[in-house]
């Protein structure tokens, strides 16, 4: 049977059932705030001025979209290097060998020599065609297709502009005009765009250029180098046995000389790779500085939360003893 309740018994009845009220809702704010990490009332903890909050956001959204686009860059880059330095060590290997060559003046060396070089230009020009992400790298903006067509596309090409050649000079002549602006190797042998590609954004007001083409002049004398090397392979100039080593000599020293051209490239790329670093370090920074302000802001102390959140639910406990001994009421019916 329940005990009767008086006047001030009501009284405090009622007050407690608003603590008791109060504290479930405190109970229940915690609670939530423990599992999303989040303050519960964001216009609260920012004093109802949401301009700070809302461009710490907007500044995380494009720092996340330019580390996007940066990590993109520096894989792009990645692969031109690679591309890079497979052409070096094929250009290189071959200058030796072609140097070598020339000054023993023997036929078979001599055709030995320029067919070995002959054969790395292939895998020179299948490095130019490589792709990254299905785009192709070295193509300027037309990157949905290869750069450069194949070496017997080339070798086809250049064969026909050096056919009346007798001599040297006149092969020399005719090999240079092919590989200059606008030349045999521009029209028939490069596929992709003149305009290379766009500078990459990665920052503010921070952009990688990664420009770079097969028709990059730097290259080209290490195509000439190889595919010269290809014309006495196929017999330019056969039968003179000191023209062909003066032929295989110039090839060596112009592969020599691409080899300069190569250092120059890769130390271009490089100085892009290095931006793209420091765009990164730089980006990651800020990103870190506006996430620890953001979370002073919205975020809520995990401690400081788990502490509260005992105290309340001692509280209720409290106020749930109270209770029942007024009322000699069970949990269950209390609940």
């Amino acid at each position: 049977m329940l005990k009767q309740l008086g006047f001030g018994d009501l009284a405090r009845l009622h007050s407690m059932n608003r603590s008791n009220h109060d504290m479930k809702s405190e109970l229940a704010r915690l609670t939530q705030e423990m599992s999303s990490g989040r303050k519960s009332s964001i216009a609260e903890a920012v004093g109802g001025d949401f301009a700070p909050i809302t461009s710490i956001e907007m500044t995380l959204a494009r720092n996340a979209a330019f580390q996007t686009a940066s990590t993109e860059a520096a894989s792009f880059a990645s692969v031109m290097q690679h591309a890079y330095q497979t052409i070096s060590t094929f250009g290189s290997d071959s200058a030796s060998n072609l140097l070598n060559a020339s000054q023993a003046a023997q036929p078979e060396l001599i055709g030995t020599a320029a067919a070995d070089a002959a054969s790395k230009l292939q895998p020179i020009l299948s490095a130019l065609n490589t792709e990254f992400g299905g785009r192709s790298v070295f193509a300027g903006q037309d990157v949905s297709g290869p750069a450069v067509a194949d070496a017997a596309t080339l070798m086809a090409g250049l064969s026909s502009a050096t056919a009346g050649a007798t001599d040297v000079a006149t092969l020399m002549a005719a090999v240079d005009t092919w590989f200059d602006p606008g030349g045999g190797f521009e029209t028939t042998v490069y596929l992709g765009s003149a305009t290379p590609l766009a500078p990459v954004d990665i920052g503010q007001e921070v952009s990688a250029n990664l420009g770079f083409t097969a028709l990059d002049p730097e290259l080209r004398a290490t195509l000439m180098g190889i595919a010269l090397a290809g014309l006495i392979a196929d017999g330019a100039l056969a039968g003179d046995t000191d023209a062909r080593a003066d032929l295989l000599q110039r090839a060596g020293e112009i592969l020599t000389e691409g080899e300069s051209g190569l250092t120059q490239l890769q130390a271009r790329l490089g100085t892009v790779e290095e931006l793209i670093g420091e765009a990164d370090t730089a980006r990651a920074a800020e990103t870190s500085a506006l996430k620890m302000t953001r979370a002073e802001l919205v975020e809520v102390d995990p401690y400081e939360t788990a502490s509260r959140l005992q105290q309340v639910q001692l509280q209720l406990e409290t106020i749930y003893a109270m209770t029942a001994r007024m009322q000699s009421l069970s949990l269950v019916n209390y609940l």
